[in-house]
């Protein structure tokens, strides 16, 4: 499309021609049509209005900020408003013709200049606007340009923001954030003299923008403002101080202006900004007095644990690290549920031998919640010494929770005579994650009687107990004589019991030996498929040639589960040679095993199963000539890496 056609869509009367020209004109970057763009900006149609803002956008450049600096002065707000985001993006190109705006008499021009100016990102927008701020009679000019020079962030920008602290405090305000985003050094000395010299609410900001630079040679000027203080001003100065020295420093100070410091941050502790509360926890939990401990405690005792539960746990951990205090004892003991429950968190990360006397002396006096959260830590930080606990524990209680622990508890220390006695009898609870926990610390000791124990289980009427009998025997297989025990559970009445003792029979490294080979071979004629799944799965685990001729034979099983299965696990064995056993299946009756199929194949690679996947390109059915499709291309990628 030529230039006159794109300005002749531009003179249309039609909507849709003036976008369409708009769009073109920006494309092509034509300047020709800025006189028409503009003039169509004025049409109240949004479509039309986007379409000029890009096509301005992309022809940029000096003559776009020629044709669009008067546009400022329409009374139309929209369009004006255009005009500004424009000339804020395309500004930088031109920076001497945007400078005419600051001195235009027109108090809102030179607000739009000084607005502008601050989004060019050029270094020749600093002494305009610095001459602004310093100059302009106009305060919200004054103020435009204190925020435009921050945005550009040059660090000449600092001595006329630094003169600027005398200004009103509207002006001050914008000066002081951009103080902090250019962050100039200078500006610390400026920002300490204005500090006495302004407003409660000025001085607040002030104190918050040297503690964001970071700058410590002003802690020192700040600890001797501090006792001239009170309220959100003294607690905004204890955070500076605190964000300067560093926490862990402030020991480093004179002791007398440390103590002072600590009954400070006591105070703002207090305070409702949070920021200021977590800077006090931060360095009175460097002091580790009784005192800090119980002050946090309180602040912490008091949030919300639904609104704010990674700051609470930030502040459990922080009081974690102070140690351990004789009055945790006072708290455990006439604290109320949730503070409990938060110093029993407290304590889970204390290592020391009185958290263990503290949480087991006071464990029966508490509630059911607070027992519990107990427990948790009582189960990791005891040793065996402390076994008379959680065998009284597991006489008494009824929770199922509270004797899962206590059975872990001694599953992990390998207590034999106690699970002879004390855990066993939970193997046949009426809750199945007891039964659980209780089997797992059954074996997680392998004693003689505990072996017999679960071979009496495999010959119990219950099918349950059978199955937790062979399921256990699983922890024996290095026992030279372990193999018959399991093989009777391979001619067990119920399928359930034959795939258990399948699975304990098959877990053990791999090859297997020839007689477990055999027990299991023979199971791939049972007449349950989840017993022969079983089979199939224990021999998919292995990658010896044995197994893999199992799996073959697995393929014409009558169950398409089981044949779709043994084409996946031949397909793991990255053999390609089984390419051809592979492709058999290829003519199935069941999608699934056709798809599985094309799966394997992939996981093979090479040229034969890319043969064999060709055939399928005619397939009738599409969800397996497109999986064919997807594992040709993924068998060419692989062979071009």
């Amino acid at each position: 499309m030529d230039i006159k056609q794109i300005l002749d869509l531009l003179n249309s009367d039609v909507p849709e021609d003036i976008r369409e020209g708009a769009y073109l004109a920006g494309d092509f970057q034509l300047v020709e049509a800025l006189p028409r763009l503009v003039k169509k900006l004025e049409i109240p149609n949004p479509g039309i209005q986007e379409a000029v803002d890009g096509a301005l956008r992309k022809i940029g450049g000096k003559p776009v900020i020629s044709v669009v600096l008067p546009l400022l002065r329409s009374e139309d707000a929209p369009v004006r408003n255009i005009a500004m985001d424009v000339l804020r993006e395309v500004g930088g190109s031109d920076v001497t013709t945007l400078a005419e705006l600051l001195n235009d008499d027109d108090p809102d021009l030179r607000i739009f200049g000084s607005d502008i100016l601050g989004s060019t990102g050029s270094a020749l927008a600093v002494p305009l606007l610095s001459r602004a701020l310093l100059m302009d009679p106009e305060v919200n000019v004054r103020y435009q340009a204190a925020i435009s020079l921050g945005t550009l962030a040059f660090p000449e920008a600092a001595d006329a923001l630094n003169k600027a602290l005398k200004d009103e405090e509207w002006v001050r305000f914008a000066v002081i954030e951009s103080l902090i985003k250019i962050r100039a050094e200078s500006s610390v000395s400026a920002l300490l003299m204005a500090l006495d010299k302004s407003s409660e609410l000025v001085a607040a900001n002030i104190v918050e923008a040297l503690g964001e630079m970071g700058y410590i040679k002003a802690a020192p000027m700040l600890i001797k403002r501090l006792p001239k203080s009170t309220g959100p001003l003294a607690n905004k100065i204890v955070r500076a101080i605190i964000q300067l020295v560093g926490a862990k420093s402030l020991k480093l100070l004179e002791s007398s202006e440390y103590n002072a410091l600590v009954d400070y941050m006591h105070a703002a502790l207090e305070d409702e900004d949070e920021q200021i509360q977590d800077a006090a926890i931060e360095g009175l939990a460097t002091t580790k007095s009784p005192k800090a401990f119980e002050s946090i405690f309180k602040l912490l005792s008091g949030l919300n644990p639904e609104r704010e539960h990674e700051r609470m746990q930030h502040i459990v951990e922080t009081l974690a690290g102070m140690g351990y205090y004789d009055l945790m004892e006072h708290v455990i003991d006439e604290g109320d549920e949730q503070q409990k429950m938060l110093l029993v968190d407290i304590l889970s990360f204390i290592d020391d031998h009185r958290v263990i006397d503290l949480l087991k002396n006071s464990f029966w006096r508490q509630t059911r919640d607070v027992q519990r959260a107990t427990l948790s830590v009582l189960a990791a930080k005891c040793a065996p010494d402390d076994r008379d606990f959680f065998a009284d524990l597991l006489d008494k209680v009824t929770d199922g929770t509270m004797i899962k622990m206590a059975l872990h508890f001694f599953g992990k220390n390998k207590e034999n005579k106690l699970i002879y006695e004390k855990v066993w009898p939970f193997l046949f609870h009426k809750y199945p994650d007891v039964q659980e926990a209780a089997l797992e610390a059954a074996m997680s000791t392998q004693g003689p009687k505990i072996r017999q124990r679960f071979i009496e289980m495999t010959r119990l009427e219950e099918i349950f107990k059978r199955q937790m009998g062979y399921y256990a025997l699983r922890v024996y297989n290095d026992d030279a004589d372990i193999v018959p025990y399991l093989a009777q559970g391979l001619k067990d009445e119920s399928p359930d019991v034959r795939r258990i003792a399948i699975e304990s029979l098959g877990h053990t490294s791999c090859p297997l030996s020839d007689d477990r080979m055999g027990l299991l071979a023979a199971c791939l004629a049972d007449n349950d498929k989840d017993v022969r799944l079983a089979v199939i799965d224990v021999f998919g685990m292995c990658t010896d040639k044995k197994s893999e001729q199992y799996l073959i034979q697995g393929l014409s099983d009558n169950d398409p589960w089981i044949r779709a299965r043994c084409a996946e696990s031949l397909g793991n064995m990255h053999d390609e040679s089984l390419a051809p056993e592979l492709a058999k299946l290829l003519e199935d009756d069941q999608p699934l095993v056709v798809v599985k199929t094309i799966e394997a194949l992939v996981e093979l690679g090479g040229k034969a199963a890319f043969k064999y996947l060709l055939t399928l390109m005619e397939h009738p059915e599409p969800e397996i000539q497109r999986a064919a499709e997807e594992a040709i291309e993924r068998i060419r990628q692989g062979m071009g890496e």
